[in-house]
C-alpha cells in the first residue's frame, strides 16, 4: 500500500498540449463573456471542444486560477534561495507585468477597428489538416453529442413572485441558440428593425464581471502554513452550439443606453425604525403611465410622475403606516377604475379597495383570518382573487398547514357577501389566472401541488397535480394562459431544481438550468394571432443565463429555443415581458437587459445604475457578504436580502424597476 501511494504521488504529468491549452482559452472566453471571439476560435481549431476527454475535469475559471498561481510561483521563486528560505523581499520592479500604473489602459478608437472580412463560403474555403469539419463536426452529422448532464445547485426564493438547427428547422424540437446578451454567434443580421446600427455595445455586463481576481489573497498567501481557500465554481454556462454554422458576427446592432432617460423615486420613511423601507412590488396603473404603485411590508402609496415640476415626486402614501399591520399584496383593476390593496393585522385580513381616479378609500371587504399573499384580477368582470397560505404557528387550525384560493365577486354589489373560498392542504406561494371566451380560471402552485380551477362567477376546483415526491421538486412559480378553448397553457418551476413542469401534459424539463431560476415568465399574445403560433415562456436563473421555451407537441417535449448569457457574477433576479409582447426584461441589482422577443431575442437596450444614484451595486455587496447571499452570487442558492420588482406600463413604453427603497423609471421609446 505504501508503495502505491508513493508511486501515486511521484506520477509525472504529462507535458500541456495545444487542445488543452486551446480549451482553456476557449473556456476562459466563455466565462468572460467573449462568446464571438469563442466562435471564431473553435471555427479555426477545427475541435469539438466538449468531446475532448479532458474536458470533465475542467472546473470553472480553470485558466484564471493557473496563470495565478502560476505568477504566485514566479514571484515567490525571486524571493527564496536555493534552499527554499526567504532571501529578499519583493518589489514592483520584480513583478511578471512590471509595476503596477495608476493611468486608465488606452482606449481603442471605434474608427480604427479595421472590418472583419466575411467568412469564407463552404465552395471557397481551403482545406485544412482535418477536412470536412465545421466546429469540430463533421458536415454530415446532423446533431451533435448531447448536453452532459448536470445536477442544479439548490436554493430558496423569495420573490414568490440542442443544438442549434438550421432555419429550416427552427420548429423541430432541440433547438437551443445560445446568445450573449441577446445577439447569437452568427453574421446573419436579423437584429431588430428598431434598434440603432452601429458598434458594439459598451455597457453590457461581462460573465464574470470586468475583474479577473479568483483568488483575491495577497502573495503572501504562498508562505509557509498558510491554508488556501477554494472557492464554489459556478456551473459552466455555454454559450456556444457545435454544429454547421454559417458565420461569425463581427458587429451586432448597436444596444441603447437608457441610462439618461430615467427618473429615480424614493420612498420616504415618516416613521422611525431601527431598519429602512424595503418595497416587495411595483406597479404601474392599467390606463395611466404616470402613476406608480409601490408596496412594503408596512407601507403602500404612489407616485405621480406627470408634474412638469423639476422638484422629486414625492410618495403618496394610502395607508397609515404601521408596524403591527403587514401589506401583503396589490392589484390594479384591468381598466384602472381600482385598486386593492390587502392588510392583514391582528389575526385577521381585509382587502381595501380604492378608488383608481381619486386614489380614495371606496371600503374594505373582510379578506380572510390569514394574510393575502397574492393577488390578481381577471380581465374582465371585476373579479378579484388571491390565495392565503397558512401554518401551525400563524394558524389556530387543527391542520398543519394549508392555503385558501379565494374569488371576491365584486360585480354582485351591493348584493356582495364575501369572498368563495377553495381550501387546499399545501402551503401555496403563487398563483396565476387567465381568461377566455366569458370564462376564468386560475393556477395556485405551493410544495409538490399544481392546482386549476374554474373562477368566473363561482370558484370550483377542476384539477390536482402532485409531482413524484422522490424527485425533490417544490413547485415555487406558476403562469398560465388561456388561447384555445379546450387547450390552456400552465407552466410550473422550482427554484430550488431549476425544473420545469407542463402538468396538463405530463410534460418535466429537469435541469431546465444549472443553478436555481428566478423567474418564469409567459410571453402575452396579442388578439388575433394564429393558434398554429407556439406559446413561448422564459425563465432566468442564477446561472448566469436567461432561456426561452416552448412546448415541441410532435416530441411532447419542453425545448429551449434562445439562451441568452447573462454571466452569474449578475444573474437575472426578475423577468417581465411588456404587455405587447414585443419585449423580454431581466434585472439584476443594477443592471437591466431588454431583448427583441420579436427579432429572436436581439439585445435592443441596457441600463445601468451609477452608485451615486443607485444602490443596487451595494445591495448586492451585502448579499455577497452574508453567508447564504455569498453562495447565490455563484450559483448555489438564492437569498437575495431585497425584492426585485419589474413592470411594464400599459403602453409598453416605461418600465418600472424597484429594489430596496428606490425605485428607477426608464424610458423606452423604440
Amino acid at each position: 500500500m505504501e508503495a502505491d501511494n508513493a508511486s501515486t504521488f511521484n506520477a509525472k504529468p504529462p507535458p500541456l498540449n495545444s487542445d488543452q491549452l486551446n480549451y482553456l482559452i476557449w473556456r476562459y472566453l466563455q466565462e468572460s463573456g467573449y462568446a464571438e471571439a469563442a466562435v471564431k476560435l473553435q471555427r479555426d481549431w477545427k475541435v469539438d471542444a466538449e468531446s475532448l476527454p479532458f474536458a470533465k475535469a475542467i472546473k470553472g475559471h480553470a485558466l484564471v486560477n493557473l496563470v495565478q498561481k502560476g505568477l504566485r510561483y514566479h514571484h515567490l521563486s525571486l524571493t527564496i534561495d536555493e534552499n527554499g528560505r526567504p532571501s529578499k523581499q519583493l518589489n514592483p520592479s520584480m513583478f511578471f507585468f512590471g509595476p503596477e500604473s495608476n493611468e486608465p489602459p488606452p482606449e481603442l478608437r471605434e474608427e480604427s477597428i479595421p472590418a472583419p472580412s466575411p467568412a469564407p463560403s463552404s465552395s471557397t474555403a481551403p482545406k485544412l489538416g482535418r477536412e470536412n469539419v465545421l466546429n469540430g463536426l463533421p458536415e454530415t452529422l446532423a446533431h451533435p453529442a448531447s448536453k452532459r448532464s448536470r445536477k442544479p445547485a439548490t436554493g430558496s426564493d423569495r420573490n414568490g413572485g440542442v443544438a442549434r438547427k438550421s432555419s429550416g428547422a427552427a420548429h423541430q424540437a432541440g433547438l437551443d441558440v445560445d446568445m450573449t446578451n441577446g445577439h447569437p454567434a452568427s453574421v446573419t443580421d436579423a437584429r431588430s428593425p428598431s434598434a440603432t446600427e452601429g458598434g458594439v455595445d459598451e455597457n453590457g455586463p461581462l460573465a464574470n464581471g470586468d475583474r479577473m481576481d479568483v483568488d483575491e489573497e495577497s502573495l503572501t498567501a504562498d508562505q509557509p502554513n498558510h491554508e488556501i481557500n477554494v472557492e464554489a465554481v459556478p456551473p459552466l454556462m455555454h454559450t456556444l452550439s457545435n454544429g454547421a454554422s454559417i458565420g461569425i458576427q463581427v458587429a451586432p446592432a448597436k444596444v441603447a443606453n437608457l441610462a439618461p432617460s430615467t427618473t429615480f423615486l424614493h420612498i420616504q420613511d415618516n416613521i422611525p425604525t431601527s431598519e429602512a423601507r424595503s418595497l416587495t412590488r411595483v406597479s404601474w396603473r392599467p390606463t395611466d403611465n404616470n402613476i406608480v404603485t409601490a408596496i412594503g411590508d408596512n407601507f403602500c402609496g404612489t407616485w405621480n410622475i406627470a408634474s412638469d415640476s423639476k422638484q422629486q415626486p414625492q410618495f403618496q402614501e394610502l395607508l397609515e403606516s404601521s408596524t403591527s399591520t403587514l401589506v401583503s399584496a396589490v392589484a390594479w383593476e384591468p381598466s384602472g377604475e381600482m385598486l386593492a390593496i390587502a392588510t392583514y393585522s391582528n389575526q385577521s385580513g381585509q382587502i381595501h379597495l380604492f378608488d383608481g381616479q381619486e386614489l380614495a378609500l371606496m371600503e374594505s371587504l373582510p379578506a380572510s383570518q390569514r394574510a393575502i399573499t397574492s393577488l390578481r384580477w381577471q380581465s374582465q368582470g371585476l373579479r378579484l382573487l388571491g390565495i392565503a397560505p397558512y401554518d401551525s404557528e400563524s394558524s389556530s387550525s387543527p391542520h398543519h398547514s394549508g392555503s385558501s384560493i379565494l374569488l371576491w365577486d365584486l360585480s354582485r354589489s351591493p348584493n356582495f357577501t364575501g369572498p368563495l373560498s377553495v381550501s387546499v392542504p399545501e402551503v401555496l406561494v403563487d398563483m396565476d389566472c387567465a381568461l377566455f371566451d366569458g370564462n376564468g380560471i386560475v393556477c395556485a402552485t405551493g410544495q409538490r401541488a399544481v392546482y386549476h380551477c374554474q373562477a368566473f362567477s363561482d370558484l370550483v376546483l377542476q384539477q390536482k397535480w402532485l409531482s413524484d415526491a422522490t424527485e425533490g421538486d417544490q413547485w415555487t412559480f406558476v403562469r398560465c394562459a388561456w388561447h384555445e378553448p379546450s387547450n390552456a397553457t400552465l407552466v410550473a418551476a422550482s427554484a430550488d431544481t431549476g425544473s420545469l413542469w407542463m402538468p396538463v401534459q405530463n410534460v418535466f424539463k429537469k435541469g431546465a438550468h444549472e443553478a436555481a431560476i428566478t423567474g418564469l415568465e409567459l410571453r402575452p399574445r396579442q388578439p388575433g394571432t394564429s393558434l398554429s403560433v407556439k406559446q413561448e415562456f422564459a425563465t432566468s436563473s442564477m446561472d448566469g443565463t436567461v432561456k426561452v421555451w416552448v412546448l415541441d407537441s410532435e416530441s411532447n417535449a419542453i425545448v429551449s429555443v434562445r439562451k441568452l448569457l447573462i454571466g452569474n457574477a449578475s444573474p437575472v433576479m426578475t423577468l417581465s415581458y411588456s404587455p405587447d409582447g414585443f419585449c423580454l426584461t431581466g434585472a439584476s441589482y443594477d443592471t437591466i437587459h431588454i431583448w427583441n422577443a420579436e427579432h429572436s431575442y436581439h439585445h435592443m437596450a441596457t441600463w445601468k445604475g451609477e452608485e451615486e444614484s443607485w444602490n443596487g451595486a451595494r445591495l448586492r455587496d451585502d448579499d455577497m457578504m452574508s453567508i447564504g447571499g455569498a453562495s447565490s452570487i455563484v450559483g448555489d442558492g438564492l437569498q437575495a436580502s431585497a425584492d426585485h420588482s419589474l413592470s411594464w406600463d400599459a403602453d409598453s413604453k416605461k418600465l418600472a424597476f424597484g429594489l430596496g427603497a428606490q425605485v428607477a423609471v426608464i424610458d423606452f421609446q423604440r
